[in-house]
């Protein structure tokens, strides 16, 4: 698929990203949704918030988070994930999207008639995205061994994608990334406390960094958090990065560690 691009117009996005994407099976109706997102937009809203960025965009990597300013890229992407979610279909759900970031997986679940929640921090880029986009962005920060505040109603769905909470940024070392037991912790109170039977849990984590070798960095996935999940009955892909689980009754008690996981 091709990279994004936040410099561009709506319209020039949508060109570019026409035979997008080729090896989907609903391809053609995926299509269809997202011309039909795009076109309620506030185009005039994104264009002012991109010339605002555009100086800073110019100076930072294409990975920053003004990639994010795409908002056609981004949407065809979580309209890929509901698909896969299977929100494409079915009855009105009620969603939970932790990092929610500028709300691309809000806007496509409002247009799937489902009722969302996304929370992040607080960061004028996504605000003005997820204004552009008319959805709304709740400020909760995830942290070590705390638990989520009460969102009012327990979720269907609950997803955390390309997730960055985890990384503890340490300025003066080596990067540093949540221990297994603070993934439990968080992982434990999702599940119990947020999480509707039956319901589902995905996660697509970041790779993370894994020292350098020859002057490149290193990186993964979590081997042991993904084997963590495993052993609690998630589906999981090393592949990927991504945790799945779906519960059909009563979770148990709690997140297993495996035995030697560091």
């Amino acid at each position: 698929m091709a990279n994004s691009d936040p410099t561009k117009t709506i319209g020039e996005r949508l060109a570019a990203l026409a035979g997008q994407p080729r090896w989907h099976p609903r391809r053609q109706k995926i299509r269809q949704d997202l011309r039909a997102l795009m076109s309620t937009v506030d185009s005039a809203r994104l264009d002012a918030l991109r010339g605002h960025y555009a100086e800073r965009m110019q100076r930072a990597s294409a990975d920053s988070r003004y990639k994010y300013l795409d908002v056609a890229f981004y949407t065809l992407q979580k309209l890929l994930l509901a698909y896969e979610l299977g929100l494409h279909d079915g009855p009105p759900r009620r969603v939970l999207d932790i990092g929610t970031g500028g709300g691309h997986f809000l806007f496509v679940c409002r247009f799937f008639g489902h009722h969302a929640v996304g929370i992040d921090i607080e960061n004028a880029l996504y605000e003005g995205i997820a204004t552009a986009l008319g959805v709304k962005r709740t400020i909760v920060r995830i942290a070590p061994h705390t638990k989520l505040p009460d969102l009012g109603d327990r979720f269907d769905l609950v997803t955390a994608c390309n997730v960055s909470f985890n990384d503890k940024r340490n300025p003066r070392g080596p990067r540093l990334y949540w221990s297994l037991e603070e993934w439990q912790f968080f992982l434990d109170d999702v599940v119990a406390h947020h999480l509707r039977r039956p319901g589902t849990l995905f996660i697509a984590l970041n790779k993370e960094l894994r020292g350098r070798l020859i002057g490149i960095d290193r990186l993964g996935y979590n081997r042991p958090l993904l084997a963590m999940a495993a052993g609690s009955g998630a589906t999981v892909s090393r592949r990927r990065g991504t945790i799945k689980l779906s519960l059909a009754g009563p979770a148990s008690p709690s997140f297993q560690i495996s035995e030697g996981a560091s």
